[in-house]
């Protein structure tokens, strides 16, 4: 799709263009006054002249071609307009009116209408309800906001017109400019899929900030956002993560991977930064007006404050993947030459609070050569001598040789220093955390993601298969669960003689998900005698607890004899009786309805839900990820093996994994898949309990 129309149109027809300052219209046409030399044709039937320029009836009116039309009229006369601009043959048009479906049925009936007046003359559209676009590069303001902004190398996507009116004044103030603006509104049509097809190409655009509310397409977000994070940033804010409207789950699954995780796990995957709060977000675009798109791990304090740089160093020390850089003994001694010697030479390096500019100078002279640091963090906080504007201007040099990260801290009197940040290509933090919490987020190649408890109230519609079905269904992905099912008690007899062993007997129903819970499990069964006791037992704390819960039989399962156990083993013994050092491990799948199944992997059994330790990918899961998905977790070191024990087989347990994701990919009636637990063992992944809910 050619979108170029859109940013740097020829000829742009104004609907509803208007000489009233206090409209929407005459803001459009002044903006593309304000910009490069175009065609301006305003539209509005009431006026001859709107800005000097010849007022048109209608599109149909004016003759020559047009590259581009903006619409903003009441909503209602929006589907007649759009009906002309389709006979006029125009192809691209923003919808800048709103009063569509984000006000209610009426309003999404009214958008449904204009939809299928855009296919039907195969028209592009951007809106309705949106704020514009905006290309600094080619000098096109097509949008009401007051200002264009500076022209930089960040483009700024956005399904917020307000927080892209506030982003772009916030950065007005700062000196930091943008390549485009584009406002997506109600995405009637083009959506951000089609805007990050367009900006993966685009020379101007180094890197994509996004505030979205919503994917359009979970699975090509993740193709094109993999392309694009090869070369360019990508930056998203995303709201609506609480999510308490949630469906009801059926497993433990689907506890572990609520919408929020998924899309966290989704963006992992595709080399996305996500970011949690808009103070980040604007923090991310100071980073990048300052041409850094890359890790800074190793980090410099340099400051002319004590307490400042306490803070700054703890934040640092505290963080998930930065680190203060160990200076070399040739720079220590070259620093004590030209700092007073009641100063500070370790990192962070105290220039203490009489310091000139000339003394940052000397520190930074001797600090951007240093191998072991990847920036430094210049801190300055205004005491009485302090020359803040001189230390700003000398800044913008040293950031040539290596990025300068400047937090000067203060009011009145640092305000020439701001100025000067904007001369020189600078932007003041203001506040350690904000420089180092985004620094963090970038570095990190762990990052932790929030999980939220998702309504366990209302009814589930989905079906869960009986055992048989399930073991037959997982067999044929090499997914074998351990067991033998039985009906009735009266066929107890036939597959208790197969174990010569201690037995475990539980419940299988389709209304008991949490086993343990309603006590549906009995261990260490000597003989047959003790297998009816369990199984009646199991079956009459089941109906006192649930009268209409659906008993459908009992999987028999062999455990380890303790008596073949001693010593170190005993431990492993007591808490894993069905595997010798064996640990508990949660494999499962989610159906997510915008990115498709969704692989967890944990530590699994009765803990499940409460430690929610656990890694999430997006199918399909290859053998890399599958490898990283087990790394991730904080269980990671008891996988390994503590105190003598042996490292379980993470092949076994990958090859699992990679199992489920391409049998959730293959049947895509299956909406939740839990293996809880898998016992993993030095040699052995045995599936202890499975589960498998379709539609």
């Amino acid at each position: 799709m050619n979108l170029s129309n859109f940013f740097n149109p020829k000829s742009i027809a104004v609907i509803g263009a208007s000489p009233n300052k206090d409209k929407v219209g005459y803001s459009l046409v002044k903006n593309l006054l304000g910009g490069s030399r175009r065609k301006i044709y305003p539209v509005n039937p009431a006026y001859k002249k709107i800005l000097n320029l010849t007022s048109y009836t209608s599109v149909l009116d004016i003759k020559n071609e047009i590259d581009l039309a903006l619409i903003a009229l009441r909503a209602d006369i929006v589907p007649q307009v759009l009906e002309e601009c389709g006979k006029k043959k125009i192809s691209n048009v923003i919808i800048i009116s709103s009063g569509f479906k984000e006000i209610g049925r009426s309003g999404l009936e009214l958008e449904e209408k204009i939809k299928t007046i855009a296919k039907k003359y195969k028209i592009t559209l951007l809106g309705p309800n949106c704020l514009g676009i905006i290309d600094t590069q080619n000098n096109f303001n097509a949008s009401f906001a007051p200002e264009i902004p500076l022209k930089g190398s960040i483009a700024f996507v956005s399904q917020s017109g307000a927080l892209g009116a506030a982003m772009l004044d916030w950065a007005k103030a700062r000196g930091i400019g943008f390549s485009k603006f584009i406002s997506l509104g109600n995405e009637a049509d083009l959506t951000e899929i089609e805007f990050l097809e367009y900006l993966a190409s685009d020379k101007n655009t180094k890197a994509i900030m996004l505030y979205l509310e919503k994917i359009s397409d979970g699975k090509k977000f993740m193709r094109l956002a993999k392309q694009i994070t090869r070369k360019k940033s990508i930056v998203i804010l995303k709201a609506g993560r609480s999510n308490k409207g949630l469906a009801a789950v059926a497993s433990h699954t689907g506890s572990l991977a609520p919408e929020d995780s998924v899309f966290a796990a989704a963006c992992k995957q595709s080399g996305v930064i996500t970011v949690e709060s808009i103070r980040q977000f604007f923090s991310f675009a100071k980073l990048f007006h300052m041409g850094i798109y890359k890790p800074l791990k190793q980090l410099a304090v340099l400051t002319n404050g004590g307490g400042p740089s306490v803070v700054a160093a703890d934040l640092i020390d505290l963080s998930k993947s930065l680190e203060l850089a160990t200076l070399k003994n040739e720079t220590k001694n070259a620093l004590k030459k030209v700092l007073p010697p009641m100063a500070a030479v370790n990192n962070p390096i105290d220039i203490i609070g009489d310091a000139l500019s000339d003394r940052y100078a000397s520190a930074l002279k001797i600090l951007v050569n240093e191998k072991n640091i990847n920036a430094v963090i210049t801190i300055l906080t205004p005491q009485m001598m302090t020359q803040a504007e001189e230390t700003a201007k000398l800044l913008g040099g040293f950031s040539k040789k290596k990025p300068i990260l400047p937090v000067f801290i203060g009011g009145q009197s640092i305000y020439k220093a701001l100025l000067e940040f904007k001369k020189n290509g600078l932007v003041n933090f203001g506040d350690s955390r904000d420089i180092v919490e985004i620094l963090d987020v970038m570095a990190a190649e762990n990052k932790k993601t929030s999980f939220f408890k998702t309504s366990e109230s209302g009814q589930t519609t989905y079906k869960m298969l009986g055992f048989e079905e399930t073991k037959k269904l997982l067999s044929k992905y090499s997914i074998a669960v351990e067991g033998e099912f039985v009906k009735t008690k009266n066929e107890l007899s036939n597959v208790f003689n197969k174990f010569n062993n201690l037995v475990a007997i539980k419940i299988v129903s389709p209304n008991v998900i949490h086993k343990t819970e309603f006590r549906a499990v009995k261990l260490n069964i000597k003989n047959l005698d003790e297998a009816e006791k369990a199984w009646d037992e199991i079956v009459n704390s089941i109906k006192a607890k649930l009268p209409n819960a659906r008993v459908e039989g009992m999987v028999v399962q062999k455990m380890v004899n303790p008596h073949t156990i001693t010593g170190k083993d005993i431990f492993a013994k007591t808490h894993s009786p069905f595997g010798v050092g064996a640990r508990e491990i949660i494999i499962g799948m989610k159906r997510d309805k915008t990115f498709g199944p969704v692989i967890v992997f944990g530590m699994g059994g009765i803990f499940t839900e409460a430690l929610k330790d656990v890694s999430s990918r997006i199918a399909p899961v290859t053998k890399s990820e599958a490898k990283k998905m087990i790394e991730e977790i904080k269980g990671y070191p008891i996988l390994k093996g503590l105190r003598g024990e042996k490292p379980v087989d993470f092949e076994k347990l990958e090859n699992l994994i990679i199992a489920v994701s391409k049998l959730s990919l293959e049947h895509l009636e299956i909406q939740e898949i839990d293996l809880n637990p898998v016992m993993a063992s030095e040699n052995e992944a045995k599936i202890i309990d499975a589960r498998v809910i379709t539609e």
